[in-house]
């Protein structure tokens, strides 16, 4: 039927896009929702852009059929309307198929097609943070605008594993007027609060939203206009607010497509009937809430609250544990660079890197993909979306590297010793413990740390290896900003603290004493501030039976939650003290159960960083039929439990068969009902968690379930080793008195700390760029607006009271300001004077701002740069129309249609070859001494590539300069990977896990292939960027001998600001990975 339906379309193709480039709204389809009965029709196909098959898939055959399928239904149906979702599909249509997107733009011009769902993608929207959902309504929505001239209304979710409170709360606050799901018909805990209603958010705004559209896949009724269930549903629909509207959803999936040739053709048989008994309308999934007025939603019925699956919403806040990492991760290093890359733009006319960032978000938010990031899809796509979150995670690093070492360079690292610049991205002064690493000409004994003021702090060696040292010490850090520290070599340590101790079974700081029994259990915690043990029972490591009869990586059951614990791991337990010294006090715990390992390490710093027992975790999981929980007995009594959503809290009962494994971000949080005392439990990556009884609360930490015969493969999934922490934080009163946002925040945004040289700044040795007058308010994002000059500061409200007079303090003069929404649309005015800009901001309430400061700018980091011309002896390019053109790897070409003339990488611009066919412009290495241009450049940069990774030998004055240089293709990282059996079910082996680290100039999806003629789909192309220094008057430089090797471009360069080191890792490593074993 496909195969026809594509040739009709070939034969017709001009007739088609006339007809639809001159179709308009019917007159037919005229109605009055204040008057008539109507009943919203909704065109749609379904597609799971990775689930039971991969990106490849979606790209090479559904999104292609989604096109030219539809095609043929505007063709015999003038009355057929389409609503699509997501701008990364229809990035993937303009990528893959250039004619086919025209076509698809001429419908969308014609009003045929529809641009739905605002978002990047379908994403989830349990795991993925409040700042997440708001840019998949930005970039998806920007994107919508710049290719199509159109936006939509809405947020179309049709298929996600339930729906937090605070997203009412965000969808309004971004602009948008309407939300639609079909998914609470999948066992909602609550059931289904209306057909058509207002669903408030926890700062009390409310969004109209479809809650019982039916299901995306029904078939369109026939005489739907006279259908008794409908007509029936439309008076009761009356009876409720005094309106006859409702909402329905028709079409396929879960393949992508258009609705079935029946439905186009019974929908248009349904338009004005005489004996219709309602009008039936053919429209956008966003057309009824654009109709529904201030007057019609305050009489639509309300509800307040989650919105969660009693069993779908738990295992898949749990599954596949790595991807969620990654995200969590990927989420914080954005902000973490964006907020450096704002304050290098203005400070040091260092130019914002918008497109890299938001390339960079793409690829996370496709990742929140609502089968992707819940841990549901096949392994293979799991293989492409580990690669999208490490090709996002060296964009963000290497923005915030670079911007790091610009705003550096303003600040005065004149110091005694080696000067250690620490950025703090938190909107908040902090103290905290900074790990930094440091090589020196011999390693000393022992290190002190001067702070800007002058005041001397120990410093701990936690690590020698050779002359380098890897070292802790106390920082007392700016908002928002840098200082610097003086690092000095002593020759004797400095005296331990006194009130850190440290045995063999037993932590104690000012804050706390911890007390570990024989089977390496928390046995002990007490409160030395509140005079108080927090532990009614030890704090156990729970294995819990967990069977899934038919959907695995989505379910846990309550039949097997009633279950006692099934058993802990507690067996072969070993301890040892691993750090005792003035900073910190550590003890390793090390123990085995149900055919895994753990080892925790278990802190008390000095100072205020003591106020949190951390946990930090290094497990190697090859359980199955269970999963894992970090057990907490509080002596904090309480049915009720806070759990924080990112934006608001909500709190919630006992366990009971329909919440029995519930969501939160960063923390959670038992307060005691006297509201005297209680406990958070901070975490830096796990989601999920339960509470049998009013005392236990218990995180989950790893899920491998027991299956049937469906997704069998999802009983080894997160086989392998994982590294994550989470802390416990006791507080007086409640956990608002205890400011426990803050300590979530702090536990998941540590200070970063750079390696710099001493030189002279115009900003002194600390400096904050934003401050926030008061702790009740938290900073979401600071970056620079899609469109505009102007930067964007987002801010919420932590606490759930309303707030007045607050103030964000700038280091320079506001010359302009003004309140935009979440689409960075300007929807009021600013009270702004000097260096700070005013509000006031109701409970849990979100407000942005587009602020111009004042020109400040100091230095620039590129004094002069110039491209080297190259001998290009190498065609590695060709485009789609003649793929046979050039080779990289044999018949294998970089798409040429993707690279531009010039790439500018970092400040440092590169000019590139031509990519016209039958021209060279690459330079295979063959040892070719290349001439460099006159001048007092510092640096050579280049772009390169191999056909596999080799190590390149450079030479600069007869000096050999080693550079990794890496594969053109394939992934850059991935996490421990399941390897099967013939069976397609058996664990046979578990490839390790890696990661590589060049810095990513320029990326593609995907490659060409000259025989066949084909788009290698999601076989990502990529060159990267490399720099060497070189002495002044430098007059060439000379290339490896290996003609594997592609150079793309070279610049010589004069830099001004000197060289910043990052001294941690800023995304995943894999320092703790090994090689496992099947067991």
């Amino acid at each position: 039927m496909r195969k026809a339906r594509l040739f009709l379309l070939l034969l017709n193709a001009a007739a088609c896009l006339g007809l639809a480039q001159a179709q308009s709204v019917p007159d037919k389809m005229h109605y009055d929702i204040s008057k008539d009965r109507v009943l919203y029709s909704i065109g749609y196909s379904h597609l799971d852009t990775q689930w039971n098959w991969d990106y490849p898939a979606s790209i090479n055959k559904y999104i292609k059929n989604t096109m030219t399928e539809n095609f043929y239904l505007f063709d015999r149906y003038p009355d057929y309307v389409f609503s699509f979702t997501g701008s990364y599909r229809y990035h993937l249509m303009k990528e893959y198929y250039p004619d086919l997107y025209v076509q698809v733009k001429k419908y969308i011009d014609a009003g045929r097609w529809y641009v739905a769902g605002s978002s990047v993608d379908e994403a989830e929207a349990v795991v993925s943070s409040p700042e997440s959902v708001i840019r998949q309504i930005l970039y998806g929505n920007h994107f919508f605008k710049k290719e199509f001239g159109k936006v939509s209304a809405d947020y179309l979710l049709p298929d996600c594993f339930g729906f937090p409170a605070c997203l009412p709360t965000l969808l309004s606050y971004a602009g948008l007027k309407g939300f639609s799901t079909q998914k609470l018909s999948w066992g909602s805990a609550v059931g289904i609060p209306f057909n058509v209603g207002v669903w408030y958010g926890p700062d009390g705004s409310g969004l109209v939203s479809a809650l019982n559209p039916g299901s995306y896949t029904s078939r369109f009724p026939a005489h739907l206009d006279t259908d008794e269930k409908w007509n029936k549903r439309l008076s009761d629909d009356k009876a409720k607010s005094g309106y006859a509207f409702d909402y329905m959803y028709y079409g396929v999936g879960d393949q992508g497509g258009a609705p079935r040739e029946s439905d186009a053709r019974k929908a248009e048989a349904c338009l004005s009937n005489s004996n219709s008994k309602f009008k039936v309308v053919l429209t956008s999934s966003d057309q009824m809430f654009k109709d529904i007025t201030p007057e019609i939603k305050k009489q639509l019925p309300v509800y307040t609250g989650d919105l969660l699956l009693t069993e779908h919403s738990a295992g898949s806040i749990t599954s596949q544990a790595f991807m969620k990492k990654m995200n969590r991760k990927n989420e914080f290093l954005a902000q973490a660079a964006e907020q450096l890359a704002v304050m290098a733009d203005w400070g040091c006319n260092d130019p914002y890197p918008i497109r890299k960032l938001n390339d960079a978000w793409e690829l996370v938010l496709a990742s929140q993909f609502h089968d992707i990031l819940p841990g549901t899809s096949i392994p293979k796509a799991y293989e492409y979306s580990w690669n999208n979150e490490f090709i996002a995670a060296n964009n963000f690093a290497d923005v915030l590297r670079h911007s790091a070492k610009t705003v550096a360079y303003n600040l005065n690292t004149m110091v005694k010793g080696t000067p250690v610049v620490v950025y703090n991205p938190l909107a908040i002064e902090r103290e905290d413990i900074v790990t930094s690493q440091l090589a020196f000409n011999q390693a000393p004994e022992a290190l002190t740390v001067a702070y800007p003021t002058g005041e001397e702090v120990p410093a701990q060696i936690i690590e020698k290896k050779g002359n380098t040292v890897r070292f802790i010490f106390p920082a007392k850090l700016p908002s928002v900003g840098m200082a610097v520290f003086d690092v000095r070599e002593v020759n004797e340590p400095v005296s331990k603290n006194s009130k850190l101790k440290i045995t063999a079974h037993s932590l104690e700081n000012e804050y706390y004493k911890v007390e570990i029994d024989a089977k390496g259990n928390i046995s002990g915690l007490y409160d030395k501030i509140g005079k108080r043990q927090l532990l009614s029972q030890p704090a156990t490591l729970d294995l819990l039976s967990e069977k899934s009869e038919e959907w695995p990586a989505w379910n846990m059951n309550w039949s097997e939650r009633q279950k006692p614990v099934y058993s802990h791991i507690d067996k072969n337990v070993s301890t040892r003290i691993v750090e005792n010294g003035p900073v910190r006090i550590a003890l390793e715990v090390k123990r085995e159960g149900e055919n895994s390992t753990i080892t925790q390490v278990l802190s008390l710093s000095s100072g205020e960083s003591g106020k949190r027992l951390i946990v930090e975790n290094n497990l190697d999981w090859q359980s199955s039929g269970l999963d894992l929980k970090a057990a907490f007995p509080l002596t904090a009594l309480n049915d009720m439990t806070t759990y924080n959503m990112g934006v608001g809290t909500i709190e919630r009962n006992i366990n009971n068969e329909k919440k029995f494994e519930v969501p939160s971000k960063l923390w959670f949080d038992q307060t005691d009902k006297s509201g005297t005392f209680g406990v958070s439990i901070l975490e830096d990556c796990k989601y999920g968690s339960d509470k049998p009884d009013s005392s236990n609360i218990r995180l989950t930490l790893v899920y491998s379930p027991k299956v049937n015969k469906r997704y069998v493969v999802q009983k080894t999934q997160d086989w392998g080793v994982h590294e994550f922490k989470y802390g416990i934080y006791a507080h007086q009163g409640d956990w608002r008195e205890g400011l426990t946002p803050w300590q979530g925040s702090i536990l998941n945004q540590p200070a970063i700390a750079f390696e710099t040289v001493k030189h002279k700044g115009h900003q002194g040795k600390s400096m904050s760029f934003l401050s926030i007058s008061s702790p009740q308010i938290g900073l979401m994002a600071f970056k620079k607006m899609e469109d505009s000059d102007y930067y964007l500061v987002r801010v919420n409200e932590l606490l759930g009271k309303d707030a007045q007079s607050i103030s964000l303090n700038f280091c320079n003069d506001i010359a302009d300001a003004y309140e935009v929404n979440g689409q960075e649309e300007r929807i009021g005015n600013a009270h702004f004077t000097g260096h700070q800009l005013t509000f006031d901001l109701s409970h849990y309430a979100i407000k942005s701002y587009a602020v111009k400061l004042e020109k400040h700018t100091h230095c620039t980091e590129v004094a002069e740069q110039i491209s080297v011309d190259l001998p290009y002896n190498a065609d590695v390019f060709s485009y789609d129309t003649n793929r046979d053109d050039g080779s990289m790897d044999g018949h294998y070409t970089m798409p040429a249609e993707l690279m531009s003339d010039t790439i500018t990488s970092n400040g440092i611009y590169f000019k590139m070859g031509s990519r016209n066919d039958e021209q060279n412009n690459a330079l295979s290495c063959k040892g070719q001494t290349i001439a460099l241009p006159k001048g007092d450049f510092t640096a050579v940069y280049l772009l390169a590539a191999a056909k596999e990774d080799v190590n390149g030998t450079f030479k600069v004055n007869e000096k050999s300069i080693v550079l990794p240089i890496q594969k053109w293709t394939g992934y850059i990282g991935q996490y421990y990977n399941r390897n099967f059996m013939k069976d397609e079910t058996t664990v046979e082996s578990i490839s390790s896990p890696f990661v590589k680290k060049a810095d990513i100039a320029w990326f593609a999806s995907h490659g060409h292939s000259a025989y066949p003629s084909e788009n290698l789909a999601y076989q990502y192309s990529y060159i990267y960027r490399y720099r060497i220094n070189i002495p002044k008057n430098t007059k060439s430089i000379t290339l490896p001998d290996d003609e594997s090797i592609r150079v793309f471009a070279i610049s010589a360069v004069q830099e001004n600001i000197a060289k910043t080191v990052c001294t941690q890792p800023l995304y995943e490593d894999f320092n703790y990975a090994h090689q496992v074993s099947i067991r």
